[in-house]
């Protein structure tokens, strides 16, 4: 992650972040919010980031430093997966976003209709024990019974 001013902006661009990053970057980006008056704050998340709850941590604790220190925040090239999440936790109208190059406006669109699926799909391996589904077991003549 890098943090640098840009024409009046503290822009940071977020690449792979692990929760263990967030302080670090928040405290990177307080300090460089605090040594230029009046700077925005822009978040550049771009394609190559994954959209999972350490980015959406990382952005909503960004848009709280932003808001106590009276600063306007953005988030740039949004992936629309990134949008959903926002929206699955909740954060969607306080953090707004900016889609990818190409797509017109900001992605803080309304919430889902209940006939519009989210495109985010739950993903989990078996636990400890758990069958794991789609498999089935045969049973043969020859087995010894436990």
């Amino acid at each position: 992650m890098k943090v640098r001013v840009v024409a009046g902006a503290v822009v940071v661009d977020i690449g792979a972040l692990v929760r263990a990053d967030v302080p670090g970057l928040c405290a990177r980006v307080d300090e460089m919010l605090a040594r230029v008056p009046g700077a925005r704050l822009v978040c550049d998340v771009g394609a190559d980031c994954r959209a999972d709850l350490a980015l959406v941590d990382a952005l909503a604790r960004l848009r709280l430093l932003a808001r106590r220190r009276d600063r306007a925040y953005q988030i740039r090239d949004a992936p629309p997966a990134l949008t959903d999440l926002l929206g699955l936790v909740g954060l969607r109208g306080a953090v707004p976003v900016t889609g990818p190059p190409g797509l017109p406006g900001p992605l803080n669109r309304a919430p889902a209709a209940p006939d519009r699926a989210l495109r985010l799909q739950a993903v989990r391996e078996p636990e400890e024990g758990e069958q794991a589904l789609g498999v089935e077991e045969r049973v043969e003549a020859d087995d010894p019974t436990l």
